[in-house]
């Protein structure tokens, strides 16, 4: 076990610069040993690595900062009791006088062949060694100087391994501790041993590693450069040609350069960040919506609008005062989707009647248009949003007189096509047990991101938008969340739970922890990624939705989450919103309530759940089989019920069953009528259970059988008291009472 010395004030390492490998290294032994670590597992060994990770420094930086680290610490796991203390003040002087005699080769207390190592001259010095760690690093470095040249182990083996060295250098081959050591014909254990028993060579071959390392780098970095200038003059080797206003990514300078993104990212940081973080300025054929715009806009983060695919000069000149005029009112997402429609249209005008002037469009070129557009392999809703895209343009231009075509009317009502009114797709109650039974296989951001957005049932644009400070309380202490609704253009207010309140509150924490400073937003992408090995380009700004529903779907898969189907369920954002709209709606919130929680600006927003809930209970109602019995005693099928109800609807059908049972059929106490409310009144108030039309079933067999026995009281009082009108109603309310409490035991007993 090793002890845990405590820093007395002589080995306060404050006096040197705390920013060293040496006293960042020595932290990060203590933080272990005593189990504070911050970068490692709780359970991991004192190692090199673990060190190196802990102290947030590559290995190469230790090894060449604090060789002796491991020396350190097996320092530490045994300190004799008899040295002299730390507080000793002739420690230095006594360190000195011992490094002179070992040199000398008159030691007092070691082996007169002993090698001069830091572990050697204390116990020379008859002091704890840990101590020269921690607080004589000028001791330290006189040993490290009188260690140069100082040719260490197997004096031929070590003769070999810098022949092999200069050799492969002097090849151009790629130089590592494992090249080196196969190249001279060692075997796999020296691979380990090298850098303790050979340390001179060990030193040689890094600093070789670090020279070839430089000077890849340079050669990388002067062919991203090359490839850079080749993508924005138009003119690549490997790729097509960037469309005109198209941004340049990433993956494209990797795919011209051939090197790889990962590279770029860890080792070309800055030409990373000309990618991610470098507009193209506007031009004629592009204009690039600033983060600011966007803000005032709302929608999607990095938008550019490319006017450069529109052939015709007329259409891209009447495109842009369009889109102009759109600013002021759509998001930035509707204009990207408006300027699609236009992209659309002038493609399909090129391939039907090139170079056309606009004075020669009439309806039907316009109808040939639509034609082909619903030929392409997209959407109905699309088309359809495409269409009203395409006729806002055309009343534009005529009312502005910006383009003058042959026909006023371009465009009718009956031109978009019919489409299927789904219903919101919301995730199923099953899928998000699973879901939230396996969340804590998501990166804790990650997680909390997605627990907010299954609560508060905001867009996904809203809530990776979300600020720092969302939340607030009122003067009771509960807690409501604010944010931007992009779409509504308003900002919004809904109450939370407290256990929101904690996840959100624990999210804060992590953007301090991770930036040390609060950040614009709540949801920033974190420096590291998960594995926190890489970084993450986008560290600090917004995530990118395609990055977070692929973990959803990541962890789906690996968890087994599953669907109605039994199939691996495919997470998409938006069906949360709708999940917690249907969940209100099925609670019984009413619809207005939903309208306000959700943001909806009229009712018939909300309306389209209210059938979601019809659809819900519609299941439950076709799972139900039990069955029904009249007052005479008949068994009936539920699906007899329910076709008995109306006449002329197909009674196999579902819906129509639904239609009737909910519209047809009235509710009773303990049961439910048959006789379809549009035929009137009951004739027998008050009489149900005589009556030919009541039906009931198991589920109120408590409340017949409290009844028959209220009714045999009252049966015995009529006898007693002569009441013979009493005593015949009495009787047979009992016979019918009996008549159905005996077939209905008797469908429980079977069942």
């Amino acid at each position: 076990m090793i002890a845990n010395p405590k820093l007395e004030p002589q080995q306060d390492l404050s006096t040197e610069d705390s920013s060293s490998v040496r006293v960042k290294a020595i932290k990060a032994v203590h933080r272990i040993i005593n189990g504070t670590q911050e970068r490692v597992g709780k359970k991991v060994k004192l190692t090199f690595k673990s060190i190196a990770k802990e102290a947030q420094i590559s290995p190469t930086e230790l090894l060449e900062g604090f060789s002796d680290v491991m020396d350190y610490v097996q320092s530490l796991k045994h300190q004799p009791e008899s040295r002299v203390t730390p507080h000793a003040v002739n420690a230095r002087n006594r360190c000195n006088d011992a490094i002179d005699r070992i040199l000398e080769g008159n030691p007092l207390t070691i082996s007169k062949s002993a090698n001069l190592n830091v572990a050697n001259v204390a116990k020379e010095a008859d002091i704890d060694d840990s101590y020269i760690y921690q607080a004589l690093p000028d001791i330290l470095n006189r040993v490290h100087e009188l260690k140069k040249g100082q040719v260490f182990g197997n004096k031929e083996t070590n003769a070999l391994l810098v022949k092999t060295l200069d050799q492969m250098i002097q090849d151009g081959r790629e130089i590592t501790v494992k090249n080196v050591c196969r190249a001279a014909g060692l075997n796999k254990s020296f691979d380990n041993a090298i850098r303790k028993t050979y340390p001179d060579v060990h030193k040689k071959i890094r600093e070789a590693i670090h020279k070839q390392s430089v000077e890849k780098r340079a050669l990388e970095r002067t062919e991203l450069l090359a490839a850079i200038e080749r993508l924005k003059t138009g003119k690549p080797v490997n790729v097509d040609p960037l469309p005109k206003g198209f941004l340049l990514s990433i993956k494209k300078l990797m795919q011209e350069s051939g090197i790889h993104e990962s590279t770029i990212a860890r080792y070309h940081k800055d030409i990373a960040d000309i990618c991610l973080n470098t507009r193209i300025e506007s031009n004629e054929y592009s204009w690039v919506i600033s983060d600011e715009e966007r803000e005032k806009l709302g929608g999607a983060p990095n938008v550019r609008l490319n006017f450069g695919s529109i052939e015709q000069c007329w259409m891209r000149d009447a495109a842009k005062e369009f889109i102009t005029s759109c600013m002021m009112s759509r998001s930035s997402s509707t204009l990207q989707s408006n300027l699609q429609a236009l992209r659309m249209f002038s493609e399909a005008l090129n391939e039907i009647h090139p170079n056309i002037e606009p004075n020669k469009i009439d309806r039907k070129i316009i109808t040939d248009v639509l034609f082909l557009w619903r030929k392409r392999d997209v959407t109905t809703s699309t088309i359809k949003r495409r269409m009203s895209a395409l006729r806002q343009f055309f009343e534009w231009c005529i009312e502005t007189g910006a383009v003058k075509f042959q026909s006023v009317v371009l465009m009718k009502d009956t031109d978009y096509p019919k489409i299927e009114k789904n219903l919101p797709r919301f995730i199923p109650e099953k899928v998000m047990a699973q879901l939230n039974a396996n969340i804590d296989g998501l990166s804790p951001p990650v997680m909390r991101l997605f627990l907010v957005l299954q609560e508060v049932g905001m867009r996904i644009s809203e809530c990776i938008g979300l600020k720092y400070d969302c939340i607030y309380p009122d003067k009771d202490g509960d807690y409501f969340i604010k944010y931007y609704q992009f779409k509504m253009k308003k900002e919004h207010v809904v109450p939370i739970s407290k256990e929101l309140v904690s996840v959100i509150k624990e999210q804060q924490a992590s953007v301090i922890e991770d930036f040390n400073k609060k950040l614009a937003i709540l949801f920033p992408t974190p420096p590291l990624q998960n594995c926190k090995k890489r970084r993450y380009v986008r560290a600090g700004k917004t995530w990118s939705q395609g990055t977070l529903i692929k973990h959803l779907n990541v962890l789906a898969k690996e968890r087994s989450i599953t669907g109605e189907d039994g199939e691996i369920y495919h997470f998409s954002f938006h069906p949360f919103r709708h999940t917690v709209a249907t969940r209100m709606i099925n609670n019984g919130v009413p619809q207005h309530i939903v309208q306000r929680y959700l943001g909806h600006e009229t009712p018939t927003m909300t309306s389209v759940y209210a059938h979601i809930m019809d659809q819900t209970l519609k299941k439950e109602f076709a799972s139900f089989q039990g069955k029904m019995v009249d007052n005479n005693g008949k068994v009936y099928e539920a699906e007899e019920v329910v076709t008995s109800l109306a006449e002329g609807l197909d009674a196999n059908e579902l819906d129509n069953q639904w239609l009737k049972k909910n519209i047809a059929v009235q509710s009773l106490p303990n049961g439910l009528c048959s006789l379809p409310i549009v035929q009137g009144g009951c004739p027998h108030a008050n009489a149900c259970l005589t009556c030919p039309n009541f039906r009931t079933d198991h589920r109120y067999l408590p409340q017949h059988k409290a009844q028959l026995n209220k009714t045999e009281k009252i049966i015995a009082t009529c006898k007693a008291n002569g009441w013979q009108r009493q005593l015949e109603m009495n009787e047979t309310l009992k016979q019918s009472l009996v008549n159905i409490i005996e077939p209905l035991e008797a469908v429980n007993n079977d069942s």
